[in-house]
């Protein structure tokens, strides 16, 4: 059995030629692993084009221009949020973008190696440098999948941003997508149970319904009437809440759409009413009544800024990348951005880990608190979070090799 030794801070890259594997996905490196108070931490330090090749926002196979317009809005966004400054987990912890949808999704060189990465590769290297800019600064390039036909203005979403001449609503036609619109409905005293685990009703419900608006009006409000009061709050906010306490009905939410294809979460988007129904049940040869509380919605996503889908739509239609760009963005095109744009960006992959597992086929090097470890073979590095430090237990060697102590070589 191979020794386990145990510090703070650990660095991996590659030695030569390969790459790292974690979570079955391969990235380029190098990466820090440091023990947090609340479990393990990687970050990988990714030059600027392998971290837009990295990024897997639509599918590869999509046409040229949408790809490029894609692209320009990633690069915009990650401008943007350097520009804003780390957030706490990112100062805390040491990067400057998270990996996942909360920032943008990232996921190493997996997809631009499989059939169609050269032509997301093309797109990056054909926008190098491109971004947006209004008034001197990078701009806010927020994205979503799908808008139901129309994006909404940013305050309509997040009540209380600063209103952006160039995240305003837009028309957003032709959209190939499955979330267009979508619906599942619930019983009466199931939504009952949903709403008391989501935090907004006490007791049992009395009405439910909902108030829209058009552009510039405001959030989309639902008002829920249950034996504690009224409850008012605006759709973004009672998605984030379903979607957390969802998971008391796992057989039954995310639901599925008339296809049987599950939903990708179980409110997918702030433009969503939610209506009561009245129906019949039957039980042997009796009827009873079986209120139903309808959910009905459409997009997926935040609706703000460019529409995916409706950016591959304008592409098949023979919009240029700087024409959807100019579109969802009020008029913005691609400028010349390097002032804005590191030459490397400390991703983070993970947080929070109890455990992990860092492979590959490649020889590596590693290093326990700026001290170089002893590379038996190899192999899986496993990583295990104990009482604030990491613990390091290195591949299986063939007889087993102890892990040895050398002075530090720089990574």
């Amino acid at each position: 059995m191979a020794a386990v030794v145990e510090g703070e801070t650990v660095q991996i890259e590659v030695d030569g030629e390969g790459y790292l594997e974690l979570n079955g996905r391969r990235y380029r490196g190098p990466f820090t692993i440091t023990a947090e108070s609340d479990g393990l931490a990687v970050v990988e330090r990714a030059g600027m084009d392998t971290y837009l090749e990295g990024i897997r926002e639509v599918p590869f196979a999509w046409h040229r221009q949408a790809l490029a317009a894609q692209v320009v809005a990633a690069r915009t966004y990650l401008a943007w949020t350097l520009s804003d400054g780390r957030t706490g987990a990112g100062r805390r912890i040491g990067y400057d973008i998270c990996a996942t949808a909360a920032c943008q999704v990232y996921a190493g060189v997996e997809a631009v190696l499989g059939p169609e990465g050269d032509r997301w590769r093309t797109a990056v290297a054909e926008t190098s440098g491109e971004i947006l800019i209004h008034e001197g600064e990078p701009a806010r390039a927020f994205y979503s999948s799908t808008t139901g036909e129309r994006t909404r203005n940013i305050e309509d979403i997040w009540p209380g941003s600063d209103p952006a001449p160039y995240l305003v609503g837009v028309s957003s036609l032709g959209e190939e997508s499955p979330f267009v619109e979508w619906s599942w409905e619930l019983p009466e005293f199931l939504m009952t149970r949903l709403l008391q685990e989501a935090g907004v009703a006490e007791g049992e419900i009395e009405s439910i319904s909902s108030r829209t608006t058009e552009n510039g009006e405001g959030p989309w409000m639902v008002d829920v009437v249950s034996e504690s009061g009224v409850t008012s709050i605006d759709t973004w906010e009672l998605r984030a809440r379903i979607n957390a306490a969802a998971s008391i009905m796992p057989n039954r939410l995310p639901a599925s759409n008339a296809e049987g294809r599950v939903y990708p979460t179980t409110i997918l988007s702030p433009e969503y009413t939610i209506r009561h129904e009245m129906r019949v049940g039957h039980f042997h040869h009796e009827v009873y009544p079986d209120p139903h509380y309808v959910v009905e919605g459409a997009g997926w996503g935040h609706l703000i800024g460019m529409s995916q889908f409706g950016a591959q739509a304008m592409a098949e239609d023979g919009a240029t990348y700087p024409e959807i760009l100019a579109h969802y963005y009020g008029g913005l095109t691609p400028v010349p951005g390097a002032a804005f744009l590191p030459a490397e960006v400390a991703v983070g992959l993970v947080v929070g880990a109890e455990t992990l597992s860092v492979g590959g086929d490649a020889l590596v090097r590693v290093t326990l608190d700026g001290e170089s470890l002893e590379v038996p073979a190899p192999g899986p590095w496993d990583f295990e979070w104990v009482d604030g430090l990491v613990e390091v237990t290195p591949p299986r060697a063939n007889p087993p090799l102890e892990p040895s102590r050398v002075p530090n070589t720089p990574i």
